[in-house]
């Protein structure tokens, strides 16, 4: 039989993290196990204060699930569905997914990944994200990027700011840069002029400089944009994709928003039909949810799994970084372990 346990967990960063909308030390968490013949299936849901998610109603959701039903693993796809058929809280049905799958593999003694794609996992190169601050916070971050290939800043809708922050940052180095505006640009004359001043400052591309909200706009600034423009809070789920595709160049596929690695790649596979660019992005999360992303890297143009760095309590072991490249466990699962 199948047993589930969660619990909510605070995470604590090891700096002030900003973006556009807000600036905060930690994150709030729920942590999942599913066990099943002496194994331990682990999950993880992440709550940043710009998801419409609570985590009260998503501890909610989950102390209202009866697993009874469900004697073993083998119904897989049943308890899927049975957990889909309820509304919203998708942070915690990312966390059953990946607790799920994390189970399925140790059971069958075979690897997440496997599941998803034959290809043998290769490193993967990620990203490294730098939030908004002074100086000296921009400073401190760069060299904590050192090993990592590729830089993606975050910016605002203030081009004193921007210009500032981009002129500091390639005066340091020379490593390709994108920026994540987090809606953070209040209208598509100002997002216009700021995408052609970094596009002549060699930045490859942007993510989300306009709110969800403005989709209009969006059409607009896509046609006129000289860079590639990525959506990320306007594309959560798979319906979105289907229904926004025509306004972006990428989306930023993650875990939490969509509701798990089933759905992500349900997603990515959706986005390559459309030809969309994909990048596969995270919260701020534990070691637990960046390794449970990580194992669908290999599908992916782009990846930012970076969220799991400024943590100073996490709880999981699992994807390491040599290089700035991330490297799986071969381990049953998803390659996490509670420490």
């Amino acid at each position: 039989m199948l047993q589930l346990k969660f619990y909510p967990y605070d995470l604590k960063f090891d700096e002030v993290f900003a973006v556009s909308a807000n600036a905060r030390t930690g994150t709030e968490i729920i942590y999942v196990e599913l066990t099943s013949d002496g194994k331990v299936g682990y999950g993880e849901a992440s709550f940043p204060p710009y998801m419409k998610e609570k985590r009260s109603d998503n501890l909610n959701f989950l102390a209202a699930l009866d697993f009874q039903a469900f004697h073993s693993i083998d119904a897989f796809e049943e308890i899927q569905n049975y957990i889909n058929a309820f509304p919203n809280c998708l942070p915690a049905k990312a966390a059953l997914d990946m607790a799920l799958l994390d189970l399925k593999g140790k059971l069958s003694e075979g690897n997440v990944r496997s599941f998803f794609t034959n290809e043998p996992f290769q490193p993967i190169p990620t990203s490294f994200t730098i939030g908004i601050g002074d100086d000296a916070f921009l400073m401190r971050q760069l060299k904590k990027a050192d090993a990592f290939p590729f830089i993606k800043i975050k910016l605002n809708g203030d081009i004193n700011y921007v210009k500032h922050a981009i002129a500091l940052i390639k005066s340091t180095t020379e490593k390709p840069l994108g920026v994540d505006f987090n809606q953070g640009v209040a209208n598509k004359n100002l997002a216009l002029a700021l995408l052609e001043w970094l596009a002549e400052q060699g930045v490859q591309y942007a993510e989300q400089p306009l709110p969800e909200t403005l989709i209009a706009d969006f059409a607009w600034l896509k046609e006129n944009s000289p860079l590639p423009i990525f959506g990320d809070e306007s594309i959560q789920t798979i319906e979105d994709i289907e229904s926004k595709h025509h306004l972006f160049a990428g989306v930023n596929i993650k875990l939490m928003k969509c509701g798990g690695l089933t759905k992500a790649y349900q997603m990515a596979k959706l986005a390559r039909q459309y030809n969309l660019k994909l990048m596969l992005g995270c919260m701020a999360e534990s070691v637990c949810a960046i390794t449970a992303a990580a194992n669908l890297a290999n599908l992916f143009d782009k990846v930012d799994l970076d969220g799991h760095l400024m943590m100073t309590n996490d709880l999981f072991t699992g994807v390491t970084l040599e290089n700035g490249h991330l490297l799986l466990s071969t381990a049953a699962g998803m390659g996490v372990k509670k420490k």
